[in-house]
């Protein structure tokens, strides 16, 4: 990352969505949801950001 702001800010939406991950994995393991979860490289980004991402918009 450019600055120590942007890492912290990165490493606070990756802990935000790890925890989204466990959340619907302790919903998987209950039989609630039909698939698993997993971090991955898009972990740090917001949704809008991933969508953007994703549509070539960047």
């Amino acid at each position: 990352y450019d600055s120590e702001t942007e890492e912290r800010f990165r490493m606070k939406i990756f802990a935000e969505n790890r925890h989204k991950v466990a959340r619907h994995n302790q919903r998987y393991a209950q039989g609630l949801e039909t698939y698993r979860l997993a971090p991955n490289k898009y972990a740090d980004m917001l949704h809008h950001e991933f969508v953007h991402t994703m549509n070539g918009f960047n």
